[in-house]
């Protein structure tokens, strides 16, 4: 419930004279209004508003269905730039343009941040060459051998890569489970992205718990990265630790979009953060699902086991893309759980009366992250969603105007 913030008490009968937009709710506001609303039921909402959520979630699929279908058409890879940019045309078609740059900016930049500290840590890692380019000796604090005899010892022997590939994959020829691999290992920032768009919509305290959930995740991860860089089963091919393992991707990537995906590569920044080569355990591919599943679970109980099929494909094309070993996704997997479990549960035991005991340990960690990287992203995201109305109507005043008019180029 909104809040009136005064400087002195108001007499009876009187009218304020002004009511303060409320702050951006805190986690652990949004967290007691999402336990709320579990415990009591949701307020139940009039017909005309629940048609209206329901014609605007259907324009919004149909919108992204396009969208995707136009992007496979031109041969355009998944960027996540690209991705921030459809949901800002969302945005505008719901007419919703200043709630989403005041509620959205922060994520998408957390999440820009990110990808670049990734390139960055797979620069440091190989002295700024490409690590592909030189011998197995030269890079000795990757770890590989070991990720290799843990798969093994899963599978009888053999790595599940090579099991898959010697199977399905068949060079020079493409199968449509090979364009399926593909499309679902580009995807794995599409499911998030989409998923708090819905939350956004529908009910912002989750959107602010999956999104600072969602940041936590992939930030400590990056810190994971410098400390455990890990190679993917196509490096070990390159540097000749395995055979008979191939990189499907590249024949349909040829196939598909034969001048390398450089159609409107010009709009993207994308293309200038390095990938990281290293960065294989733990795999965020398996957790960005997997925490959005959880998070259905939570919000929409038995709804939320739709997402397993999602999680089973994805885990199929990584694998057998060669991007990945099984103990990259189990702990992809692992990492997403304790990510939840940190945000929703640790915190709110170390900020709320009467939480849930927490062990020591895991309170001092918590109480670390907090003072490291969350309250310093809270002091920055705050300003932004408190920005004045005028100020937002002014940057939607000027993107229409950098647009044009409809039919027109500006």
């Amino acid at each position: 419930m909104a809040t009136i913030r005064k400087s002195a008490p108001i007499p009876p009968g009187t009218t304020p004279p002004f009511v303060e937009r409320p702050a951006m709710p805190t986690f652990v506001e949004a967290f007691g209004a999402s336990n709320r609303d579990q415990r009591d039921g949701a307020t139940e909402e009039n017909g005309s508003h629940r048609t209206f959520t329901v014609l605007v979630t259907g324009l919004f699929i149909v919108y992204m269905a396009v969208a995707v279908g136009i992007y496979l058409w031109r041969g355009i890879f998944f960027k996540p730039d690209m991705w921030a940019l459809l949901l800002l045309v969302g945005a505008l078609v719901l007419g919703r343009l200043g709630p989403f740059l005041r509620d959205w900016i922060p994520f998408v930049l957390l999440v820009f941040g990110y990808e670049y500290l990734r390139g960055i840590a797979g620069t440091i890692v190989a002295d700024g060459r490409a690590i592909w380019r030189l011998p197995r000796e030269a890079v000795p604090e990757v770890h590989l051998e070991g990720l290799i005899r843990f798969d093994e010892v899963l599978f009888g022997g053999s790595t599940p890569p090579k099991l898959l590939q010697n199977w399905l994959y068949v060079r020079g020829t493409i199968h449509w489970y090979d364009y399926f691999a593909l499309v679902v290992y580009s995807m794995h920032f599409v499911l998030p992205c989409l998923f708090a768009f819905v939350l956004w919509l529908t009910h912002k305290s989750r959107f602010w718990q999956f999104t600072l959930t969602f940041c936590f995740m992939t930030y400590a991860a990056f810190a994971f990265f410098l400390l455990y860089p890990a190679a993917p089963p196509w490096l070990a091919e390159q540097w000749g630790i395995t055979e008979g393992i191939g990189w499907p991707p590249r024949q349909v990537v040829d196939a598909i979009a034969p001048d390398n995906f450089a159609a409107f590569d010009a709009l993207s920044i994308w293309g200038a953060a390095s990938p990281h080569p290293v960065a294989a355990m733990p795999s965020l591919h398996a957790s960005f699902p997997w925490l959005v599943m959880m998070f259905a679970v939570k919000y929409f109980r038995w709804w939320g086991l739709v997402f397993i099929p999602y999680n089973l494909a994805l885990w199929f094309s990584v694998v057998y893309t060669a991007n990945h070993w099984v103990v990259d996704i189990l702990a992809g997997i692992a990492w997403a759980i304790v990510s939840f479990a940190v945000v929703e549960y640790v915190w709110y035991a170390l900020t709320v009366k009467g939480g849930p005991p927490v062990p020591a340990p895991m309170r001092a960690v918590a109480a670390t992250a907090y003072r490291v990287a969350i309250a310093p992203v809270a002091r920055v995201v705050r300003p932004i969603y408190d920005m004045p109305g005028h100020l937002r109507r002014r940057a939607g005043t000027a993107l229409r105007k950098s647009v044009g008019p409809r039919g027109r180029r500006s």
